[in-house]
């Protein structure tokens, strides 16, 4: 076990290192120091999925909140930032079947985003993307509310799962 200690503690020591000094491994950060705020209005919503676009908006403005590297702003005025969405997509994919009785088991909800990064200042956009899909799966539920209750649970899955996709594209270089 001493062996063993003491071949991981280089390893160990080099992490902390690499923590302590700001490094990171993924693409490089291309806002400008003095960016400091971001709005995330309303996203709107091209499907027939109600508030769905309350969900997705929702979820990033926590993921930007939780990460705090900037701050996020209620007024687009006030903001050096604005992040724009729009809900392109919605839909559910069956995952599994029963033949007998003719029925799906489960589903991936899947979400298909375009957002928009802007510089308000400067006035120009920095990062458009025109499909950001994320995706999530549920069983289904014979129980017609509890299936909706799953179903939004994997609503919400995939939209953490997007808004957590677009903090880091919009941090670490779009």
């Amino acid at each position: 076990m001493k062996h063993l200690f003491s071949l991981l503690t280089p390893y160990a020591l080099l992490l902390t290192i690499l923590a302590g000094c700001g490094y990171h491994l993924s693409g490089s950060n291309r806002l400008p120091s003095d960016v400091r705020t971001i709005a995330v209005p309303v996203f709107y919503n091209e499907t027939f999925e109600p508030a769905l676009e309350n969900t997705v908006t929702a979820a990033v403005k926590q993921a930007f909140l939780t990460n705090s590297r900037l701050a996020v702003v209620n007024d687009p005025e006030e903001a050096d930032l604005v992040l724009k969405g729009k809900v392109v997509s919605f839909g559910l994919t069956p995952l599994a079947f029963d033949r007998t009785r003719s029925v799906v088991l489960e589903y991936r909800v899947r979400i298909r985003v375009e957002v928009a990064l802007e510089d308000r200042r400067a006035q120009k956009v920095l990062w458009k993307e025109p499909g950001m899909e994320a995706s999530a799966e549920y069983v289904v539920n014979p129980d017609t509310a509890a299936n909706r209750v799953a179903q939004d649970h994997a609503i919400a899955e995939a939209g953490l799962q997007f808004a957590d996709n677009v903090v880091h594209r919009v941090l670490e270089g779009y």
